[in-house]
């Protein structure tokens, strides 16, 4: 049985569902498995390139990236100069301002055929779900799926991304056939496993979530996050041992971690409870 004073610890479970703005989502960025069609592998044209250099400049410092960027669009940017406007206000997590700018790029992008269209509804969704605007999110990633351009690895990070809207809302058994889409897509993600054991534990399904977090475990090794999530699969399993064994390799794999510190603030109720 769960001690009350570790059962509100584990409801507001540390474990991540991703940060916001996803880094795989970065247009200017080669991406692992992409195909053959992808725009990273197509030849630059001068405004690739200074759309790579305002996106450099906005992550590296984000105020002189709005400047940047608002200029660029003056002098007739367009849906790229949007973009990295978009990005420069994700950066400094503005999402109100960011949504739009990332919907006009993706618009402008479709308007002129670029596959990125589809990467850039993936930022606008990203935006709206950090900015708490859930059914905006989950429209602009439909809008992504549309464009039926993404590869395998970012059309299951945009499923991945789905499922952390689903949770969001509470509709977790939607956000299970998001996750299984996940698996399908890209097996070796291992947020994706990470996110579907804590949905599984949340929905009681311990034995889903004891299979889900040992494949991630085994892709992500160290990873603070997966160590904390199987001591809580493993708490709520009523396996103590366990569950303390894990939290211990969560501060230790990264004591300066959120994890760790969930982590750490589990023990400490262990000990008192």
């Amino acid at each position: 049985m769960i001690s009350p004073l570790l059962l509100p610890l584990l409801i507001q479970s540390a474990t991540p569902y991703g940060s916001p703005i996803d880094p795989l989502l970065r247009p200017s960025e080669a991406r692992p498995e992409a195909s053959v069609n992808s725009p990273s592998s197509r030849p630059k044209t001068s405004s690739d390139i200074r759309f790579d250099q305002c996106l450099d400049q906005a992550a590296d410092d984000p105020a002189n990236g709005l400047l940047a960027a608002n200029k660029w669009q003056i002098e007739g940017g367009g849906y790229l100069a949007r973009n990295c406007l978009g990005f420069a206000y994700a950066e400094l997590e503005e999402w109100t301002k960011a949504i739009p700018a990332f919907v006009l790029a993706a618009e402008g992008a479709e308007v002129a055929d670029d596959e990125r269209a589809a990467i850039y509804w993936s930022q606008a969704g990203n935006a709206a779900l950090a900015g708490g605007n859930h059914a905006a999110a989950l429209k602009y990633f439909g809008s992504a799926l549309a464009q039926d351009t993404l590869d395998g690895l970012l059309k299951g990070e945009v499923h991945l991304d789905m499922a952390r809207v689903f949770v969001a809302l509470d509709q977790y058994d939607q956000a299970k056939k998001e996750f299984a889409l996940v698996h399908e897509l890209v097996p070796q993600d291992p947020l994706g496993w990470l996110l579907s054991a804590t949905l599984a534990r949340r929905m009681g399904d311990l034995a889903l979530a004891k299979s889900d977090i040992v494949v991630a475990s085994k892709l992500a090794i160290t990873d603070p996050a997966i160590a904390l999530e199987a001591g809580n699969i493993a708490y709520e399993a009523g396996n103590i041992v366990n569950a303390r064994s894990n939290w211990e390799r969560a501060v230790k794999f990264d004591s300066n971690s959120a994890a760790a510190k969930a982590a750490t603030r589990y023990l400490e109720q262990l000990v008192t409870s």
